[in-house]
């Protein structure tokens, strides 16, 4: 980082220790590793992405950091809620005034969060048709409190006939306890759609930002290609009735 002695070239392991040593450096990974949206945007966009969370890097630093970002995303498929969701969402409590939960969504850009008691349980969800169109002075007269949450260790095919099934923008994630862990939205399942590869030669599926230059079942090299669309939903996750169209 700025600031620091001159470094060794980039594959130095010197750079690799000190760099990701670095307490700051620590800190952005395990954010990132939680919010993939975040992280999204910081491979989208490194520069300016890492200046409005106030990390300034020479082109070394900022190499390694983004081949380090890449490898979060890569993992075997299947992939679970729990890989994919956005951690700690913003949320809000019952008692929240109906105008501090509007300026909250308008200034996050978000068109609803979860609402939670004191213990983390879900208690209901808001959304800005909710302040809209009805009358109320906190959240709790206005949330919908029929809420649709799926277990962190939901597999993401699941996830998605859910959110396909009852026609959701989000869905909260919840642990073994019923307390909120993270929000998973149709915007993260559009991700994990660009991120599945497929190896031409043996048919191993997996989990990258970008395809892999090896086959880690088969060796063959060069061999990823997009993965092939997945299957519609078809039917109901919880019923197992069709669904219309």
């Amino acid at each position: 980082m700025q600031g620091g002695t001159t470094r060794p070239a980039p594959g130095s392991s010197d750079v690799d220790e000190g760099f990701f040593a670095n307490e700051h450096i620590v800190g952005l990974l395990e954010r990132l590793r939680r919010e993939p949206a975040l992280r999204a945007w910081v491979l989208t966009a490194p520069t300016g992405a890492l200046a409005t969370l106030g990390v300034v890097l020479d082109d070394n630093e900022l190499v390694q950091l983004l081949d380090r970002i890449e490898a979060l995303d890569d993992r075997a498929l299947p992939v679970t809620a729990a890989d994919v969701m956005t951690a700690n969402p913003v949320t809000f409590k019952p008692e929240t005034s109906v105008h501090e939960a509007a300026q909250i969504l308008a200034e996050n850009r978000i068109s609803g969060a979860p609402v939670v008691a004191d213990g983390g349980t879900i208690v209901g969800i808001v959304s800005e048709y909710d302040l809209i169109a009805r009358a109320g002075s906190q959240v709790r007269d206005v949330m919908t409190r029929d809420v649709v949450s799926v277990t962190d260790t939901m597999s993401m095919d699941r996830v998605r006939a859910v959110l396909v099934a009852r026609r959701l923008k989000r869905v909260p994630v919840v642990n073994a306890q019923g307390q909120l862990v993270g929000l998973i939205s149709r915007a993260d399942l559009v991700r994990e759609l660009a991120y599945r590869w497929q190896c031409n030669r043996c048919g191993n599926l997996v989990r990258a930002r970008r395809p892999p230059s090896e086959c880690p079942k088969c060796g063959a090299t060069d061999s990823y290609q997009e993965a092939p669309p997945m299957p519609g939903v078809a039917t109901c996750p919880t019923c197992g009735q069709p669904l219309s169209g």
